[in-house]
């Protein structure tokens, strides 16, 4: 790893279209061409051209080979560590929707509860208050 590593671009930039403006030079070439001998030419200059950067990659690719591999493990480790973090989410807002739910049941309960006791509560004072004066109610 002693060679520069590629820089990568900034987000948000598009890189050159150098390959979409060769692309469009070799379709004017070929446009241009009068004869079938000059689009053999230039389909010949594509192809020499095309080795040659099939040499350069493959050359690339053997001389960082172990920078690559590595790369690849890295990668494939985080992209299973993503997964598993994704399923665990996924499984914590199923159990939170679910206890949300159960919440929502106690809180309905727990509401008829309160009534009750103020229920209970009204008809406790109601039976102080006839115990405590019997002529009020005619109890005796």
């Amino acid at each position: 790893m002693n060679a520069v590593a590629p820089i990568k671009p900034p987000r948000g930039i598009k890189p050159t279209k150098e390959t979409s403006g060769l692309l469009i030079s070799v379709i004017r070439a070929l446009s241009a061409s009068e004869t079938n001998e000059q689009r053999e030419i230039e389909k010949a200059k594509l192809e020499k051209e095309y080795k040659r950067s099939d040499q350069r990659l493959d050359e690339l690719v053997s001389l960082h080979e172990q920078d690559l591999t590595k790369v690849m493990q890295i990668f494939s480790t985080l992209s299973e560590r993503v997964t598993a973090a994704r399923e665990k989410i996924h499984a914590v807002k199923e159990n939170l929707h679910a206890c949300k739910q159960l919440l929502s049941c106690k809180q309905e309960e727990l509401l008829n509860l309160w009534l009750e006791g103020i229920e209970h509560k009204h008809v406790l004072q109601l039976l102080e208050e006839a115990s405590t004066s019997p002529e009020k109610y005619n109890l005796e």
